[in-house]
């Protein structure tokens, strides 16, 4: 359930740490203070030199510790590029080396599929822990069971058959208990879910919902605390 319109919102970063909302309220302070770019301000400069739509917004912090906003633009010819800027001064860092060759996802499909006959679900391009690329890939196998496979990205090697998730899977809160510890303030129509996770492998479930002045937030809510990582409003 990815959006695929401009946030109206400056995006709450889900981070994993407890001290989450407390740095969330830091930036927030940051960017009043003038002390960091403003993501209108950011969106305005990058959107005139790299016209395209916003898909994504995050605000990182890099090997050095800078605070950088990592932005998603989806091109006219179909092509998404990554964009980086400095948030403190909002100028554009430069991406260093060339991006490394992929496997051919269709050839990566048939030697997966040779392997366990079924029908691809779903096929997602991640960056993994090590910023190693790989590809998430579910099947339905014949049976009808549904299995997760995670490819190198260059190699087209399997890495993981997902076996390595079911003891995570075991503790995550179910989802009708998620939902009833919903703070009141987003409680709404439930418009649609799916469980997700980061490249820290955490769980988390993406909840859209319509509040009752017309307004649909999307949230991320830990699957196993069910402690709210992040949340923006979206254009319906």
């Amino acid at each position: 359930m990815k959006s695929n319109h401009l946030p109206l919102l400056l995006l709450l970063i889900a981070l994993a740490t407890p001290a989450g909302a407390e740095e969330q309220y830091v930036i927030r302070r940051a960017v009043e203070a003038g002390q960091l770019k403003s993501l209108s301000e950011i969106l305005a400069t990058v959107q005139a030199a790299h016209p395209g739509k916003v898909l994504d917004v995050d605000l990182e912090r890099d090997r050095s510790g800078r605070r950088v906003y990592e932005i998603t633009i989806l091109k006219g010819n179909g092509q998404r590029t990554k964009v980086l800027i400095d948030a403190v001064n909002g100028n554009e860092l430069q991406q260093t080396g060339s991006p490394p060759a992929r496997a051919s996802v269709p050839k990566v499909l048939r030697g997966l599929l040779a392997r366990h006959p079924g029908h691809v679900l779903e096929v997602e391009l991640k960056q993994g822990t090590d910023q190693q690329l790989i590809y998430e890939v579910q099947l339905i196998l014949l049976d009808g069971r549904l299995r997760e496979f995670v490819i190198d990205a260059q190699s087209g090697e399997t890495i993981s058959d997902g076996g390595h998730r079911r003891e995570v899977l075991n503790r995550l809160r179910p989802l009708p208990d998620i939902l009833d510890r919903l703070p009141a303030r987003y409680r709404g129509e439930i418009q649609e879910i799916e469980l997700e996770y980061d490249q820290e492998g955490k769980y988390f479930y993406e909840i859209e919902v319509r509040l009752p002045d017309g307004r649909v937030l999307e949230l991320d809510v830990d699957a196993i605390s069910g402690k709210i990582l992040n949340g923006e409003e979206i254009e319906r």
